[in-house]
């Protein structure tokens, strides 16, 4: 069997047929932050990612989706759901990650979002990505589940000393 993984914009559609076969963990993690069903969290994540939704193919069927939420010009919250099929190829899978999430953080600051304790498959995608854990909430949404924050910040220079003092950019 060939290995016909790739990445396209979704279509709204895709959040329908994801929406059936989303991984268990992604079902639970969605009731606990949303009390909504995995096809209207899709649909609201590809309504709220306008620049940036795309979904993971493989042999032509939608095994995840993922994108961008605006926060403001420098900060995004990144999303991915997906259903069991999502790591067939784990290499691929994570080859793709990196190359995508290099992308966003060309273009925003700050990603951040947060993720169910009990989804340990996020987790440690999450982790092996370079996001920080930040902080446990233990009372999150709908159902006051422990959720964790995530973060990854790019480095931002700043034209100020750490003394508070400016840097000059001429010579003198």
């Amino acid at each position: 069997m060939t290995n016909n993984y790739y990445i396209r914009p979704s279509k709204k559609d895709d959040c329908y047929t994801l929406s059936k076969t989303l991984r268990q963990g992604d079902v639970q993690e969605i009731f606990a932050a949303s009390g909504t069903n995995p096809a209207q969290s899709l649909i609201r994540a590809y309504l709220c990612s306008n620049k940036h939704c795309y979904s993971c193919m493989l042999d032509g069927e939608v095994v995840g989706m993922f994108g961008i939420h605006d926060i403001n010009k420098n900060v995004g919250t990144p999303w991915l759901l997906g259903s069991d099929d999502l790591t067939k190829y784990k290499i691929e899978f994570y080859r793709m990650s990196i190359e995508y999430l290099d992308t966003f953080m060309d273009e925003y600051n700050v990603l951040f979002n947060y993720v169910d304790k009990r989804n340990w498959q996020s987790i440690r995608w999450l982790k092996s990505l370079g996001f920080q854990f930040t902080k446990l909430i233990p009372e999150f949404g709908y159902e006051k589940k422990p959720f964790y924050e995530f973060i990854k910040a790019r480095y931002v220079f700043s034209n100020r000393c750490s003394n508070g003092g400016s840097i000059s950019s001429s010579s003198e």
